[in-house]
């Protein structure tokens, strides 16, 4: 784009989407977008002019340029101070020649009655920073009116984004740098940028830059925006830093900018942890400050307990009178401790689990610590506790290392919960134990499955409660008694390679796995039939997470393989009846192929449930009956059969010579 007079404007996208805003903008917000329109208007610009390659807000800005640059100028003197405001954020990107455009932006940048218009203008100057004349201009106005400052250093810091994808270029980087010949950043820059959380970001904040649906409101969009600029220049990011946490320190700052503030000092850390120390020393100070916004932001950090300074200020938050005050942050700082396994965090850990106030969330990351935390769990769980807490315990320890002392423990917690939950159901069928009860009991039995498996009295209590009114925390502890299989997979696989022992003793380990696994199955399969033999019982079909204790059950006798040969003609039964709920039915077909491999029943149930609108002769014994799926949800039926079919049929293929490996079958639901 050309104008008469003032040579050769280019439009400086590059700029414009990496260094300012972003790729495919449409507009930083409605308020710039309606000002942007204004000037369109007022400099009756045609819609087909633009660039219209890198999205429609560059695309906008474009078009206002293509007026030329002395229709911007004149719009300066607008009378809607929108568009006064709108006109630098247009020439920021006018690459045209010095002499064209620098003698009016230097008039004008002196002489504007509106901040934010001088502030976007000295931006403009700074282009052309390499002109003496701009450059003596721009150091002078560091020393003038907060937003002038704050443009002035942003003029003399900013360079245009010398390629796509290009981070933003600014100079200097610290107090060695010599970057475009322009030397050292001084302090009155850094100075005057820190600036940017008074009124001079307020002024920044009028801005389309700063637009407040595309940075957030003042002061919080300015620092954030002041911070995305200096991300080229690690150095000079420090410092400033250094000078805008010293503000939030001492109440010079407004709060709502901590966020952002302690998220560059975590970046900072995370990139060099050595150089920027003082940045996480200063952070950790903030745990300690009056209001409890900085406090919360000072503790959500991510890096910076790599560095000591910050670890002792969390030791100090999380005990003593600051964990009184703010118990929240406290609560977050023992955590950070313990994942650290700083020690540190054990007397506020060991306060909170006698308190009752240690929920999982603060119990996982200090598994490095659980040596030091066991007596203090057993002595909290040998409580009548409520049940809320007993899940919050044990699942928060569910990862720890040592917990076999503590079986007896959590023995008498199950037997307590078992007691309780019976009760609920025995008063009326349809009643619905708690969820919370449901969830500890299932916690209980999952760590007696881990650690209680040699236990006498677990094991004895396992089997009460497998056979307990309620069938869901029945099948808890069934799964926890299934832990007991072992594995003969692990015998029979073993990387050893030594030379084979001549007295067998592979053979007999493989032999007393399979033992092990046979005396396991046989106790557990009548358990399992107990809860099938149920069904019909008036009562829940299923379980706090919407699982059916008849799938269940057939899943897991699915598991057990050949060893619940027992179970086949129960199964069969169940499969084969036409009164039995789809479910079950689908369950069973599938627990029978795993048990028996038994395709010929199996396959013409699934294909039936898979495809219910299609029924052949194969399938005209085996219509729906009106309780097949209680709860309406025939596509989740459908989509479960057909997935038990495609994997029966594909085992079946497979095994046939020839066809090892071939997936180019036709789908077997249709």
């Amino acid at each position: 784009m050309e104008s008469a007079g003032e040579g050769r404007v280019t439009f400086d996208w590059q700029t414009v989407v990496y260094r300012d805003f972003d790729v495919d903008l449409d507009e930083p917000g409605s308020r710039s977008a309606a000002a942007l329109d204004a000037l369109l208007d007022d400099l009756g610009v045609s819609e087909g002019e633009g660039w219209a390659f890198v999205g429609a807000w560059a695309e906008q800005l474009s078009r206002a340029l293509a007026a030329g640059v002395p229709a911007l100028l004149r719009r300066l003197a607008h009378p809607d101070v929108a568009v006064r405001r709108m006109v630098p954020v247009v020439l920021a990107y006018a690459a045209a020649p010095a002499d064209a455009i620098v003698p009016a932006i230097r008039e004008h940048s002196l002489h504007a009655p509106d901040p934010a218009v001088r502030l976007g203008l000295l931006v403009v100057l700074g282009r052309y920073a390499d002109r003496p004349d701009v450059r003596a201009q721009l150091r002078r106005c560091l020393r003038g009116e907060p937003a002038d400052a704050l443009g002035a250093a942003l003029g003399l810091l900013l360079r245009p984004a010398s390629r796509p994808g290009g981070a933003s270029a600014v100079v200097g980087s610290g107090a060695t740098s010599t970057t475009d010949g322009a030397g050292p950043v001084e302090d009155a820059v850094v100075e005057a940028l820190a600036l940017c959380g008074g009124e001079a970001g307020a002024a920044l904040g009028e801005l389309a830059w700063c637009d407040p649906e595309w940075a957030g409101a003042v002061p919080y969009g300015p620092v954030d925006a002041v911070d995305s600029w200096l991300v080229g220049a690690p150095e000079v990011r420090s410092r400033w830093l250094t000078l805008m946490l010293a503000a939030l320190r001492d109440g010079r700052l407004d709060t709502v900018a901590a966020r952002v503030l302690v998220g560059v000092a975590d970046r900072l850390c995370a990139a060099d942890s050595t150089r920027y120390a003082g940045h996480a020393a200063a952070v950790g100070a903030l745990l300690d400050h009056p209001d409890p916004a900085v406090r919360q932001a000072a503790i959500s950090t991510n890096y910076l307990d790599i560095c000591g300074s910050y670890l002792d200020a969390l030791a100090a938050a999380a005990s003593g009178p600051a964990a009184r005050r703010d118990p929240e942050v406290a609560q977050a700082a023992l955590a950070r401790l313990a994942r650290r396994g700083d020690r540190r965090c054990l007397p506020g850990l060991r306060e909170r689990v006698a308190a009752g106030t240690a929920g999982a969330e603060l119990l996982r990351p200090a598994a490095a610590l659980a040596d030091d935390l066991w007596t203090a769990i057993r002595a909290r769980l040998s409580q009548d506790l409520p049940a809320a807490e007993v899940n919050a315990l044990l699942t928060g320890t569910q990862q720890w290392r040592g917990g076999g002392p503590a079986v007896p423990e959590v023995v008498a917690v199950l037997e307590r919960l078992s007691r309780r939950i019976d009760a609920t159901v025995s008063c009326a069928p349809d009643a619905r134990p708690e969820f919370i009860e449901l969830e500890a009991a299932s916690a209980s039995c999952a760590f007696l499955r881990r650690w209680g498996l040699d236990d006498t009295r677990a094991l004895a209590a396992l089997r009460r409660v497998a056979v307990s009114a309620d069938p869901e925390t029945g099948l808890a502890a069934i799964r926890a008694l299934m832990g007991q299989k072992t594995s003969t997979t692990t015998s029979t696989t073993s990387t050893d390679t030594s030379t084979p022992s001549p007295t067998g003793e592979a053979a007999d380990s493989t032999d007393s796995a399979d033992s092990a696994a046979d005396e396991m199955a046989s106790r557990v399969i009548p358990l399992l039939l107990n809860v099938l033999d149920r069904r019909h019982r008036p009562g829940r079909v299923a379980g706090r997470r919407g699982w059916r204790f008849d799938d269940n059950a057939c899943g897991w006798l699915a598991e057990l393989g050949s060893r619940a040969g027992a179970a086949a003609p129960a199964l069969r039964g169940m499969r084969d009846d036409p009164a039995e709920a789809g479910a079950l039915r689908v369950a069973a077909a599938d627990a029978l192929w795993h048990i028996a491999g038994d395709a010929t029943g199996a396959l013409p149930v699934l294909r039936h449930f898979a495809n219910p609108s299609t029924t052949t002769a194969a399938t005209a014994t085996t219509e729906r009956a009106p309780m097949a799926d209680e709860h309406g949800d025939d596509g989740a039926l459908s989509a479960r059969a057909q997935e038990a079919l495609r994997r029966i049929e594909h085992e079946i293929a497979a095994a046939v010579p020839g066809n090892e490996g071939d997936d180019d079958r036709p789908d077997p639901a249709g």
